[in-house]
């Protein structure tokens, strides 16, 4: 990628240095949960958003799949990514990746945008900014994972489970209470570094501040005062809902807290589209694996952490602070294994 003189706005997301143009900046900050205070970075993703209503042009290209063709040039053309209504042009060199995005919707994509603002909103955030970032980190081996990671009292605690059990919940009251995390809901990471995903928190209205987009299950969005961009998990607990008046805490194997990390990694909604626009990917553009290494890096974090099992009560409100004090100071003094 060549350097250009244009405005851009600096993040980081997913293990990546997101140069995001000026075209895309609103809809980028939305996606992300808010701007990022001193991230000067040189980027190796850039991500713009053009005006032009015509999807980019296929005459002379190979097509790979339905709706995608390959230039040669280590380029994939997208017609309407992830059933979005936004083409796509990615391009990938030793430099990086770059993503042009336009809208150009069918006439049914744009009856969808219009009838269902929350789908249209979070299909965006994930086809124009999170899915390059993630394609991007696994080029770099880098596998998604639908995990929270929260550091609590000075121990980064990895929560897996699949969505709606409560991870955003636990994730919002340790904040509340001084806590620091790199996600609440996707992360990339090598088996060692959990590199958070930056999108905003989504939690039950009753736990949002006033004003919060609406967004699927009766959910709000909530921005990010501060994240981490990365944390190393000492502790794996994996969530689950329980019919008993209180919460449950017992040790597991650690074959089966990589079962619940994999397990909560593709059921998760959020990655739905990501697994066929990455293997189409792969076939386009020549680089990278067709599909992340989810479950050598699900064994590998659980063959080095304690693993731990919380089913919760019916009764919420206590914090994981509480929850899972006497194992936090055991992994504070290396007495658990």
């Amino acid at each position: 990628m060549t350097a250009e003189p244009i405005t851009r706005t600096l993040l980081h997301t997913a293990g990546q240095r997101v140069a995001v143009e000026e075209s895309a900046v609103a809809t980028v900050l939305a996606a992300t949960g808010g701007a990022e205070r001193g991230c000067d970075d040189v980027a190796n993703l850039v991500l713009s958003l053009e005006r032009s209503k015509q999807r980019f042009a296929t005459s002379g290209c190979e097509p790979v799949t339905r709706g995608v063709w390959a230039t040669g040039r280590h380029e994939a053309i997208i017609a309407s990514a992830g059933g979005s209504g936004f083409s796509q042009l990615w391009s990938i060199d030793e430099d990086g990746l770059r993503v042009i995005s336009r809208w150009t919707p069918s006439v049914k994509e744009a009856a969808a945008a219009r009838l269902l603002p929350a789908r249209h909103h979070a299909l965006t955030g994930q086809v124009l900014v999170h899915y390059p970032a993630l394609w991007l980190a696994m080029q770099q081996g880098l596998a998604p994972l639908h995990v929270s990671v929260v550091r609590i009292d000075g121990v980064a605690v990895l929560l897996a489970g699949p969505g709606g059990v409560g991870k955003s919940s636990l994730v919002a009251r340790e904040l509340a209470a001084g806590g620091r995390a790199t996600c609440d809901n996707l992360a990339v990471s090598d088996g060692t570094i959990a590199y958070g995903l930056a999108e905003p928190i989504r939690l039950p209205a009753e736990l949002t501040e006033a004003g919060g987009r609406k967004t699927y299950h009766g959910r709000r969005e909530q921005g990010w005062e501060t994240r981490l961009r990365s944390l190393r998990p000492d502790l794996i607990v994996v969530l689950r809902r329980g019919l008993q008046p209180d919460p449950r805490l017992r040790v597991v194997s650690e074959s089966q807290a990589a079962r619940a990390i994999v397990a909560g990694t593709y059921a998760a909604g959020e990655l739905r589209r990501f697994w066929p626009t990455a293997a189409a990917l792969a076939m386009a553009t020549g680089c990278g694996p067709a599909h992340p290494p989810v479950e050598q890096v699900a064994a590998t974090l659980a063959s080095r952490l304690p693993c731990l099992e919380l089913q919760l009560g019916q009764q919420p409100g206590a914090r994981l602070a509480e929850l899972l004090h006497p194992y936090l100071d055991a992994v504070r003094t290396k007495s658990v294994s």
